[in-house]
């Protein structure tokens, strides 16, 4: 482990952040310009998470978004938004047979989101290893989130040399270390950056002060509010750094300027609606966070 006398201090994210993984636009400009992403998730419960994550990339200003879904809520996901692109698997839940097939679109992609709403049926917990193996061999950025984490509990060390983000709260960071990570930023971040450090990846670990670590460099959101304390916001929040992920941000970055926007949208949400937001609010409050960052080039 490295010294923890050696870890820079923390830095509060900003808008510096944001501005180092926006993309400037073209006149010229197509979609494929802003990155297609790749969302893998959902199961016979769960069929917004995926959908989510989906809208809230597009809000954020991916060119394309494809969801890849269990055939049981894939017309679900359709009717939710025309602006998503989605693809039925072939089972009710994700399986290991599915992976040809996330194999196929990932190879079509500039970043994957593995996770939202994913479930923990023992089939798919055999499948997520697998796709993590693909999108490591094919160079892919990452991001793991949700049940995707709990489901690498045994097999961590797949994360080893993958430019992989991943995105637990503390509960789920329970499922793969067995450390109760403290509630304080100051007690956490030696366990944090130990771990970012060890499995070669950005942890962003979800809390009052979130923290951004690739065992090095740290950022600490402060972003954010409790009325965000409700159901679909982790999924929003993978759906706005999985746009920059597609951008082809540095994970570390993508990780720091998403949890800021996030933050800072619920921040806008909270000064019209008080804490009485759900995710959807959020989405819709993305362009009036992201529109100062707008910039035209040549």
């Amino acid at each position: 482990m490295r010294d923890q006398g050696s870890i820079r201090r923390p830095l509060f994210t900003g808008p510096a952040d944001v501005r180092r993984v926006v993309r400037a636009r073209s006149v010229y400009s197509h979609k494929g310009d802003f990155g297609y992403l790749l969302i893998v998730g959902g199961s016979d419960v769960y069929s917004g998470a995926p959908a989510l994550a989906g809208m809230a990339a597009l809000r954020t200003g991916v060119g394309l978004v494809v969801i890849a879904a269990p055939k049981v809520i894939a017309p679900t996901i359709r009717s939710y938004s025309p602006n998503v692109i989605v693809h039925s698997l072939g089972s009710d839940v994700v399986t290991s047979d599915d992976v040809p097939k996330v194999t196929q679109l990932l190879g079509r992609s500039d970043a994957l989101v593995l996770g939202p709403g994913i479930g923990l049926d023992p089939e798919t917990k055999r499948a997520i290893p697998l796709m993590v193996d693909r999108a490591v061999e094919m160079n892919k950025p990452m991001l793991i989130d949700a049940d995707a984490i709990k489901s690498l509990a045994d097999q961590v060390e797949l994360l080893k040399g993958a430019n992989t983000i991943i995105t637990p709260h503390a509960g789920e960071f329970n499922a793969i270390t067995g450390i109760d990570a403290p509630p304080r930023w100051r007690e956490r971040l030696p366990i944090c950056t130990q771990f970012a450090t060890k499995y070669s990846c950005v942890l962003l670990l979800k809390g009052h002060d979130t923290i951004v670590t690739d065992g090095q460099r740290v950022r600490l959101n402060r972003t954010g509010n409790p009325g965000m304390a409700t159901g679909g916001m982790g999924d929003v929040l993978s759906g706005i750094i999985g746009t920059f992920l597609a951008y082809g941000a540095e994970p570390f970055y993508a990780a720091a300027a998403g949890a800021y926007v996030h933050g800072l949208a619920g921040d806008l949400v909270r000064r019209a609606k008080g804490f009485h937001m759900v995710a959807s609010d959020i989405i819709e409050a993305l362009p009036s966070i992201l529109k100062v960052y707008d910039r035209i080039r040549a």
